[in-house]
């Protein structure tokens, strides 16, 4: 009897990859170029903090300014809840594939009308008004993408690969925020500063435009999961998946949010706050920081894959432990080595970190992954880690710039790790350890 996509799908996630027709490396390739360069287009306002902030926030004070500048950063996060709703919606009711396709243009528009947004000298008030709207709607876009390709990746892996797999989702996002660092390093190596700040900044911006359309182009060619496919074939068709969540699987949104305090807080501190902290208060020179911060993106993302290959030999938890207890024990002596301000000690007590959050990031799609049934995954994992990252992963610079001011304590961000490693250590104790089992169906 030939077996159709409807019924092959346990067959295949014992013995590999879920789709008849699209390869393995395909549907990796696919995913992580979209995924690349929705977190480029995301990262780079980051990196850009404190230029930022001086040409929309001009009448505030230095610090102010890169408050308010970092204000804004979080202004995309808080969007991107309603960007989960609407994107995990279509992906579990109409199409996990469009939901992918559609949220890499959603991105891209406002991405490129940002490198073309008129300064507050300019234009007024108005200049940081457009400047938010276009953050937002790129939280918007974000809110489907990051989650969307994760459910995407690990449904289509092999059982015993799916660790691995999801882990490329991660690795993915780490390649976009190296992309941005990289953008930005070259323009501080061969641009004087008065020229970034009076029009280079606007150039990584423009750019993305054309990745993003060869992105959009690749995913044309992809198919959904066969185990979706199943699911989606015998569901009902009238079911709200965001109604059915709230009402079955409240449980499990708050392990998602509990686990992904450290995915939120941690990923934010170490791949983007870091590089203004070194500018900023350790008064490093921009084309170092963004040297050794470029220098440790790559380290991070080499421990994503040693985290996803790791959980699936040791389990997702034991290895979600493992840097927890790590953070736990040396974010604050990292952060005291960091006012050394000695070029090599940064780059490695920056490696630490970077190398504790791979680990950690790597094995968070595939563990989020398996805590909730097929035909609400999209949306639930959506929802529950956008609502995470909204909270806690946006104002983490915020808050930990805030920080540094009310303590005058320069290693106090280091607080925000720990208790952010404590709470995700908490959730291990909740979850259920899958990683030798199938994915559930409903």
């Amino acid at each position: 009897m030939e077996i159709t996509p409807a019924t092959k799908s346990v067959a295949e996630l014992e013995s590999g990859v879920s789709s008849q027709t699209t390869s393995g490396r395909q549907l990796l390739l696919s995913c992580m170029i979209g995924n690349a360069l929705e977190w480029y287009d995301f990262v780079i306002y980051g990196y850009f903090a404190v230029i930022l902030g001086g040409l929309f926030f001009p009448h505030a004070d230095p610090i102010t300014q890169i408050l308010m500048s970092w204000g804004v950063f979080w202004s995309g996060f808080l969007a991107r809840p309603l960007g989960s709703v609407v994107f995990g919606h279509i992906g579990d009711k109409v199409s996990r594939k469009f939901a992918l396709s559609l949220s890499i243009y959603v991105m891209a528009i406002p991405t490129a009308l940002m490198g073309c947004l008129p300064t507050y000298e300019q234009i007024g008030l108005l200049a940081p008004t457009l400047l938010i709207f276009f953050r937002t709607l790129q939280g918007f876009a974000i809110g489907g993408e990051f989650t969307g390709s994760m459910v995407f990746l690990v449904e289509h892996a092999p059982m015993k690969k799916r660790g691995m797999w999801g882990s490329w989702a991660s690795f993915s996002a780490v390649l976009g925020v190296i992309l941005g660092s990289a953008m930005v390093a070259l323009l501080a190596f061969y641009l004087s500063e008065g020229q970034i700040q009076s029009w280079a900044w606007r150039l990584p911006f423009l750019i993305s435009i054309v990745g993003s359309l060869v992105g959009g182009y690749m995913r044309k060619r992809l198919i959904d999961p066969s185990i979706y496919l199943e699911v989606k074939e015998n569901s009902k068709k009238e079911s709200v998946p965001v109604k059915e969540l709230f009402i079955h699987h409240r449980s499990k949104i708050g392990q998602i949010i509990l686990l992904d305090f450290l995915t939120a807080i941690g990923f934010f501190i170490v791949a983007i706050f870091l590089a203004t902290y070194f500018k900023t208060y350790l008064k490093v020179a921009d084309n170092i920081v963004l040297s050794i911060n470029t220098l440790n993106m790559g380290v991070f993302a080499v421990f994503i894959l040693v985290g996803g290959w790791l959980s699936d030999r040791i389990g997702r938890k034991f290895t979600l432990g493992l840097p927890c207890i790590g953070f736990i024990i040396l974010s604050y002596p990292v952060f005291q080595l960091f006012q050394t301000g000695d070029y090599f000690i940064l780059a490695t007590a920056q490696a630490i970190l970077a190398s504790l959050m791979g680990i950690f990031f790597g094995t968070i799609p595939t563990t989020l992954a398996e805590i909730l049934p097929t035909h609400v995954r999209c949306s639930g994992l959506s929802i529950a880690h956008n609502i995470s990252m909204a909270i806690f992963g946006g104002g983490a610079p915020f808050v930990a710039t805030e920080l540094i001011q009310k303590t005058g304590d320069l290693a106090s961000p280091a607080y925000l790790l720990v208790i952010a490693s404590l709470l995700s250590f908490s959730a291990l104790f909740f979850i259920t350890e899958r990683y030798r089992t199938p994915l559930e169906h409903s």
